[in-house]
């Protein structure tokens, strides 16, 4: 088919022709040696839209979340995680590879930490056991499809770490889709955490590029660790442009992307063989069960693509649909329709 509607992931998300034409014309240095001007400008708009001191931009998303982890502990000490994260299950094992950290796995319902748990979490100080020394958030929660954080629960986690003496970060690859339903202020979230990193190349569409946010001695300790992660980036204002962009042009847009992952989310309840496997849908993430006695979730995901529509697979019954700026209203139709379709004949 000559169109792909691609729902595999946020991170398919194109570049708008305004970012195109930006990058021609984007003022350059080199950021390695702290001259890019253009790169500075997006650190300064995205620290002070999040309230945060300073900023550093980076290639992804996994970098930002091991920059913040390596910067605030040092090897051999715990980070407290729930156990189905990103930043623990998805990174490649960064957090021991690169931080060295003692992970703590706590396990969550829609991302959230039960607090009696949290509490008993943090370690007494004792030389037989590692020091707990940071926290981790995920907004909005991948894997229970990008469930949404009350302001008030990470308020209250930022609480019971700080009275610890614990730092938290937040991994907010997705923040923009939360702040989007909620209309919480940016720097409201940003309060909650130490740290944040948030990412370009989602829902604001950017072809490449994270921040991660911070301040004081902490955002000093990320940039050595940028550089020795090989992080670094010459000409990266031509990249850091686009986000520069996405405040004016995308970022407006991600409450459309949410709904239309409400709408297939809809039409998949009346759909029979499969049933949504998440409580709610409140982002752009959607996962469904396959629950058709003779077919699992491979077989539909090839079956699909056959009709012009890419999901992802995870594992034998579970498909992914992640709805961006990419993803139209005649394509959640369409996938609907095919779906449909496919588990009929099957």
């Amino acid at each position: 088919m000559s169109r792909i509607a691609d729902f595999r992931s946020d991170t398919v998300s194109r570049p708008t022709p305004r970012m195109l034409e930006a990058m021609t014309q984007a003022h350059v240095g080199d950021d390695v040696l702290g001259d890019d001007p253009t790169v500075q400008q997006l650190e300064r708009k995205f620290a002070n839209l999040f309230g945060k001191e300073a900023a550093i931009f980076v290639p992804s998303g996994t970098m930002a979340n091991q920059i913040a982890v390596a910067a605030h502990i040092v090897p051999g000490e715990e980070v407290i995680v729930e156990a189905s994260a990103h930043i623990h299950q998805f990174e490649g094992g960064g957090l021991s590879r690169v931080g060295g950290a003692h992970v703590r796995t706590l396990q969550g319902d829609g991302g959230l930490f039960a607090f009696p748990e949290l509490a008993r979490a943090f370690r007494e100080p004792s030389v037989h056991m590692p020091r707990t020394a940071l926290v981790c958030l995920e907004q909005t929660h991948l894997f229970s499809g990008g469930s949404i954080l009350p302001l008030e629960y990470m308020q209250e986690v930022q609480t019971m770490a700080g009275y610890h003496g614990v730092p938290v970060h937040m991994d907010g690859a997705r923040i923009f889709n939360a702040q989007a339903e909620t209309e919480v202020s940016f720097d409201a979230y940003g309060a909650t955490a130490d740290s944040v990193s948030i990412s370009l190349c989602k829902g604001l569409s950017c072809p490449v590029g994270s921040l991660l946010l911070g301040g004081g001695a902490f955002m000093e300790r990320a940039r050595r660790v940028r550089k020795w992660m090989g992080g670094g980036m010459r000409q990266a204002g031509y990249l850091a442009v686009c986000g520069l962009v996405a405040l004016e042009e995308t970022l407006p847009m991600i409450a459309e992307d949410n709904a239309r992952c409400r709408r297939l989310g809809a039409i998949a309840l009346g759909v029979e063989g499969v049933r949504l496997a998440q409580e709610t849908i409140d982002t752009n993430i959607l996962f469904l069960e396959v629950t058709h006695p003779t077919v699992d979730a491979p077989m539909v995901e090839s079956a699909l693509n056959d009709y012009g529509v890419a999901t992802l697979a995870m594992g034998d019954r579970l498909l992914r649909f992640v709805t961006h700026s990419g993803i139209t209203d005649a394509d959640v139709e369409h996938a609907a329709k095919a779906l449909q379709k496919i588990l009929q004949e099957l």
